[in-house]
This record gives structure tokens, sequence and C-alpha cells, in this order.
């Protein structure tokens, strides 16, 4: 291999002068290029391409095709990152180190008979360390495209920690979301992980992951991303005010709170109603899961992971690997940092909770029932919370682990801590322990010492094919996201078409030139535009 560069997601201007410089052969492109001050974002490959077109059209006057820019630009990512061929062969020795670096990592390589490759898990001690002492049991898995020569699909299992940070626990690779890909992924991270009690897992509705949860995990919850199944309600429906709807029902902490929700949307649209049914509202509904959900309600940690590594999943599997090794590597260090330098007991996240909820007790009535059960009045309504059960007639208490605001004013009445009445998830000293493990370099293949059979080990392309065409640069768009502006072709303006218009025409302005009124169709009986002889308000009138 080359080079390896994996410093951020843009590559340098250095990287940038040397596959310029390759591709050209000349100082001058370089001398100019040094003089910019701004990394090419290289998410974009059309963009960096194009780039290449106008800088040497620009300093040379030569006019390239978009092929051989994007030919130059593929070469060049090559000579940093290494090709696709060597990064195979080279993924043993990587795995090895890896293991050694981060004694405790959970590894796993497998090939076909003929050697092609099959399958990768990787997930490090540190993340299966903080896991298993200091995060809330709720995971989010989810699976993207990766864009590299040979596609593939790569699995994400992601948590969040007490201070609502994406805490990446494993990665996997293979080749496309099917039974046997999700299967693998599920027992790796099964046997990486052990039994843990209580655990809940939240997901899009795909029927893999479905399948492979059940199996793999028989005594753990699965439950469906809300987001996801709101989409699913607009993009069935066309409607989004019955996925607003379900969405309220889903994040309902109470019976009644639901129930409200429900009828709305029942009366709203009753297709959309027994959808939601038919979908079992254990799945989706926050009150009605199983186990405990805590604010965890959509798979936007792992989709956050997925947009982290959006350049580097174009890149070759090993370079992506220790791309996301490295960049674990700085997350843990900077977050352990910066929860050294927290003032609270609390996290800043969960202190911004308890603070907003502490504002609201003044306006409480508080009424002691006996040295640990209260009742609280606001507004009319009543509660009921015990503090040695830790529980409200709310439930928020109970189901987020964090005290409510009627919790927090009877704790007020007994000059209670409020961080007694909170998990040990939203502590300070949790998010500390957390990430106190650091995440170790492996260093650069010039530098492995590998036993000579890990060495010899074969592993060559897999067997997947790319698609042909273009890859798409950005996600599928869901429907809800589409927006379409429907604009006057005479005048130009939004919210109007030509037929209803009643502004001037717009002439010879924009891609297209608008026809004056003098050529326009009139009417026949009164010589008026914007009508004609069947709808025109005199065809009636007597002629004289």
């Amino acid at each position: 291999m080359k080079g390896l560069t994996f410093k951020s997601e843009v590559l340098s201007t250095n990287t940038v002068v040397r596959w310029r410089r390759f591709t050209v052969g000349t100082d001058k492109l370089v001398q100019s290029q040094s003089e910019k001050s701004l990394p090419l974002d290289f998410s974009n490959m059309m963009h960096v391409s194009c780039v290449l077109i106008a800088d040497m059209k620009t300093i040379y006057g030569i006019q390239i095709m978009y092929s051989k820019a994007h030919y130059a630009l593929q070469y060049a990512l090559s000579l940093s990152y290494g090709t696709h061929e060597e990064t195979f062969q080279l993924l043993p020795s990587f795995v090895y180190i890896l293991e050694q670096q981060n004694p405790g990592t959970i590894t796993d390589l497998q090939c076909a008979e003929d050697g092609k490759f099959l399958y990768f898990f990787m997930s490090l001690w540190s993340s299966i360390r903080g896991f298993r002492r200091c995060m809330r049991p709720v995971i989010a898995v989810d699976g993207t495209h990766l864009k590299g020569r040979f596609g593939g699909t790569m699995f994400v299992a992601t948590a969040q920690d007490g201070n609502e940070q994406v805490y990446p626990i494993a990665f996997g690779y293979g080749d496309s979301e099917n039974n046997n890909s999700w299967e693998w992924f599920l027992e790796c991270l099964r046997g990486a992980l052990g039994h843990i009690d209580d655990l809940v897992f939240i997901s899009d509705r795909h029927a893999s992951i479905k399948a492979g949860i059940s199996k793999v995990f028989p005594y753990a919850t699965h439950t469906i991303c809300c987001w996801h199944f709101g989409e699913n309600m607009k993009k069935r429906f066309h409607r989004k005010d019955v996925a607003d709807i379900m969405d309220s029902a889903a994040r309902s902490y109470s019976e009644i709170q639901y129930d409200r929700h429900m009828e709305e949307l029942r009366k709203l649209h009753k297709g959309a109603y027994d959808y939601a049914i038919d979908a079992g509202p254990h799945k989706w509904s926050r009150v009605h899961c199983p186990q405990r959900r805590y604010s965890l309600m959509t798979t936007n940690v792992a989709e956050c992971i997925n947009s982290c590594l959006k350049f580097a999943r174009q890149l070759p599997l090993m370079t992506l690997a220790e791309f996301i090794r490295n960049m674990l590597q700085k997350w843990f260090h900077d977050r352990h940092t910066a929860a050294q330098s927290m003032r609270h007991r609390l996290t800043d996240a969960a202190h911004g909770v308890i603070h907003k909820r502490v504002e609201k007790c003044n306006y409480m009535t508080v009424n002691a029932v006996d040295w640990n059960i209260f009742s609280v009045k606001h507004k009319g309504k009543q509660w009921t919370v015990n503090l040695a059960r830790k529980t409200c007639m709310c439930n928020k208490f109970q189901m987020d682990f964090l005290p409510c605001s009627h919790a927090l004013a009877a704790a007020r009445e007994r000059n209670l801590d409020f961080t007694s009445l909170c998990a040990d998830c939203y502590k300070t000293e949790t998010l500390i322990d957390a990430y106190s493990v650091p995440i170790m370099p492996v260093g650069h293949p010039s530098s492995w010492v590998v036993r000579s059979d890990i060495v010899a080990r074969v592993v060559l392309n897999p067997k997947t094919k790319r698609q042909s065409g273009r890859p798409m640069e950005g996600r599928h768009v869901s429907f809800s996201e589409r927006t379409t502006t429907q604009s006057c072709r005479r005048c130009g303006q939004p919210g109007h078409n030509s037929r209803r218009c009643s502004n001037p025409p717009m002439v010879n302005k924009g891609p297209r030139t608008i026809i004056p009124d003098d050529y326009r169709c009139k009417c026949s009986i009164c010589h008026t535009i914007r009508h004609n002889k069947q709808t025109c308000p005199q065809k009636d009138t007597p002629v004289e």
C-alpha cells in the first residue's frame, strides 16, 4: 500500500496537490493549488472532478473530458488510500494488529472456500466495556450501502450515552441486507456483548432485521423507529397530519394521552388508524413497549454514523475500518476530556433537562402522604409520587429514569438531592468511565509485525458486482421531504398558473421566452386575453 491518510473526512490540500502533480506532471499547478487554503470535499466526487476540469482549462487552456478527470481522481485516491486488492489482502494482518493493540477487541473475518471475501465484523473493546458498564440497554441497528468498487453493505450498531451523544458499538460488512448477513452480524454482536438484561433494539421495518433479532436475541424486545414508521404512513396515505398524530401517540407517556391521540387519528383517517394498529402498538408506542425505551424513539444515532462516514464509504474496506477506528479514537479522547471538565454531577444534557423541570416546581402544590409518598397538584390536576420506588403517575419518572417535575417538587419538600433520583447512566462519573479506555492506533502497514501464517492467508475480492451507472452521492429522499413549487409560466411567480395569472407578463426573462399579450390567444367576441368565446361574459349579449 502506497500510503494512508485518516486525519479528516476531506482530503487536505497536500493530498490534492499530490494527485494533481501526478496527473499533470508540472509544478505550476502545484504552486497555484498550494496558495489555496480551503480543502476540497471529496464526499462529492463529481464536484472534485469538475474542479479539476476547470483548473486544467484555466491554467493550461486544455479541455479534458469528465472521464479523464474521474479516472485521474480515482488513481490519486488509490495512491493515498490503497487499492481494493491490496486492502483485502492486508485485512488479516490489520485484524491481528488491531487485536494486539486493543486487547479484548472482537473481530470476525469470513471468506468462502475459494478465498473470496464474505463478511467482516469489528467491535472495539473500549466500546464493548463502555456499553456494558455505562450505557442504557437500547441499541439502534441500521444498514447502509458502500460506494466502493465492489459495493456491499455496512451494518452499524449504536447506543446513546448519558450526554445524548452517539456511542458506536459494532460495525459489520457484507454483501447486502439479507437474512444471512443480518443473522451473522447479530450473532457476532451477541458474542461481543454477551447477555444484556432488558435489551431493546430499534430499527426500521426491514424484514431481515426482524427475523435476525427474533432468532439471535429471543429474549430482547424489537421496536421500530417512529420516524420511519411515520414516513411510511405519509407515503401510503399522502397525508402529513396523520403521521404527526401517530408520532404524538407514539411518544405519549400515559395510556390516557395515547388513547386521546389515537381517537383523534381514528376520526381523522380510519385507514391510517387501522394501519397503525395492525403494525402493533407494542412496536412503536412508548407506553406499550414491554421494556423501557427511555427517550430513544428513532434510529437517529445510527443515521448519524452513516452521515459521518459519507466520504469513507467509498474507500477500500480495510481503509474504511481504519478510518472508523481513527474516528472513534478521536471521539473517545475528546469526550473523555470534555466529561472531566463538566462542573455538575449530572451530564450537561441531563442537567439541562432537570433545570427546565425544576422551573415548573415553583407553581406546584405538594402535600405529603407519608415520608416517601406525595400528592402534587398543578393546573387542576393531581399526581401521586413515590420517591422510594421512583415512580410518578405521569410515568416519565419510571420510563426515563430521570425525575419528572412532580418528583422534583416532592424531593424539594424533603430537601433531597436531585442527583440521587437519577439513574447512574446520567451521571458525569459514569460518562467519564465510559470513555476512560483509550483506543490505540495500529500504525502504518510497513511497521506491522505479523505471524507468517496470518500473512499467508489469502483474501480475494468478493463476488459482488456493482450496478452499472454512476452511484448516488446522497441518500434517497423520502416522500415527505420532496418539495414541489408551482410557478406561473407567464409571470414566473409561484403559487398560481398562467390561467389564473393577473400579473404583467415576463418577457425575455429566465431560461424561456414568455409570449407578450399581443401574440396570445384572444376571445373572438370581446378581443381580450385569458378566456375564450365559450367563457366570455358577453357571449349572450345581442349584436347591434
